[in-house]
């Protein structure tokens, strides 16, 4: 199996069931189950009715799936307002998730290229990811990504996270 055998599509409705069920798998296979802040499902009826979650299929199979939104409809969880800067012109990068047995595929790595080229499309100046310190693998793949860590500090319920940003 490769990244080229699986369909990157856009997600909708009818996906999330299974998104749900990613989210499940994947934080019960976590080496630290703090390394992901589990989304609730209003963020996933929020993301689908925007357009904001794609995602990659084997088949019918949901592969991973990763979200990006807008800092401004985001409001007060924009991760840019969050540190202290105007949200207009960014995007937060969130909830990226691989199932386990399509780890090492390129999947997280392709989104990062993705939602590089749609910012950049819609005249965006800066993407904004967070992610758990003990999470080298994720975070290695934003830096090699060229993100840049800004701060590290507490987030959601107190964990700490990586704040990175990526200047377009």
């Amino acid at each position: 199996m490769t990244l080229s055998d699986l369909t990157l599509r856009k997600l909708t409705f009818d996906d999330k069931p299974q998104m749900m069920r990613l989210q499940d798998e994947v934080l019960a296979a976590l080496p630290d189950p703090r390394w992901f802040f589990p989304s609730e499902e209003w963020e996933f009826d929020f993301w689908l009715q925007g357009d904001e979650a794609i995602g990659y299929f084997d088949g019918d199979r949901l592969a991973g799936y990763a979200a990006i939104t807008a800092g401004v409809r985001r409001g007060e969880h924009s991760y840019a307002r969050v540190l202290g800067l105007p949200p207009e012109g960014t995007y937060d990068f969130h909830d990226v998730l691989v199932r386990p047995d399509y780890r090492g595929l390129g999947i997280h790595t392709q989104f990062l290229q993705l939602f590089t080229e749609m910012v950049r499309a819609e005249g965006g100046h800066a993407i904004y990811a967070t992610v758990d310190p003990g999470n080298g693998s994720s975070w290695r793949n934003f830096e090699r990504a060229g993100y840049e860590c800004i701060l590290v500090q507490p987030a959601y319920d107190g964990r700490m996270r990586r704040y990175y940003r990526l200047s377009l």
